[in-house]
């Protein structure tokens, strides 16, 4: 049990991490984003102004090659992101457990559960959010479709980039994916509440509970507002080492 309890401070030092490469990854997705939003926009040009087809297939291609590039360095991004969380979820998950053996009760073996399949879970989803999203399609990717044999004569190059639309992230799997986040963060704000009483510092964990209540909570919102729940994770996870690094005599 105290190797269990000393495993939960290890993984709030991790979450710490965690909870820092989130902000930072969702400032690289607001980057990416600008810049798909840009190519797009650039792509779509002749839907106004038919005169500038030839501006909008070459200023195009390079802006499509910066997304491209821009979309693998977020995709390496949110792999470290959802391995750092996988961790954290399933080591902080190993150490309820052990609090909840101090009173022997079910929530810890529950948020043990719940923090290793939402850790596999999370990983999986936000790797696929970033790495299989659709290309979005613009008005020069449809007109080479439709007048492929005269634009790959004239624009061979710009043809094999622009041929596809803009690549783009799938918005679906990364907000599933911090879904997940978000319900095992809520879980786990319940088992320290609910643990409290066999703790040193009932207060503390009632507290540090809350705060991840409201973290997964604000997690729920996919790419709106993320960033603030790894705010309020961060000020969690010191507490829980508080809390787990306390609880060790306990066991």
């Amino acid at each position: 049990m105290s190797k269990a309890i000393t495993t939960g401070v290890l993984g709030s030092v991790v979450g710490i991490v965690s909870s820092i490469a989130g902000i930072l990854w969702i400032i690289r997705y607001y980057a990416f984003a600008g810049m798909h939003d840009v190519a797009t926009g650039i792509q779509n040009l002749p839907i106004t102004h038919p005169d500038l087809l030839q501006v909008s297939i070459f200023l195009g291609f390079f802006q499509n090659l910066h997304v491209s590039n821009a979309l693998e360095g977020f995709i390496g991004v949110t792999f470290i992101l959802g391995l750092l969380i996988a961790v954290t979820l399933i080591l902080v998950g190993v150490g309820i457990y052990g609090l909840g053996k101090i009173e022997e009760k079910a929530i810890g073996t529950v948020a043990l559960v719940f923090g290793i399949i939402g850790g596999v879970l999370a990983l999986i989803l936000l790797v696929a959010g970033a790495a299989a999203g659709a290309n979005t399609p613009t008005i020069i990717s449809i007109m080479i479709l439709l007048n492929a044999p005269v634009l790959i004569t004239t624009y061979p190059i710009p043809f094999i980039v622009l041929a596809s639309g803009v690549p783009n992230v799938s918005l679906a799997y990364l907000w599933l994916g911090l879904i997940v986040v978000g319900v095992v963060m809520i879980l786990f704000g319940a088992a320290f509440i609910n643990v409290r009483e066999g703790l040193t510092s009932p207060s503390l964990s009632v507290a540090a509970g809350v705060l991840s209540i409201i973290a997964g909570i604000f997690l729920f919102t996919g790419v709106l507002a993320p960033w603030i729940g790894f705010i309020i994770l961060f000020v969690a996870f010191i507490m829980e080492i508080i809390i787990f690094a306390q609880s060790r005599e306990l066991a």
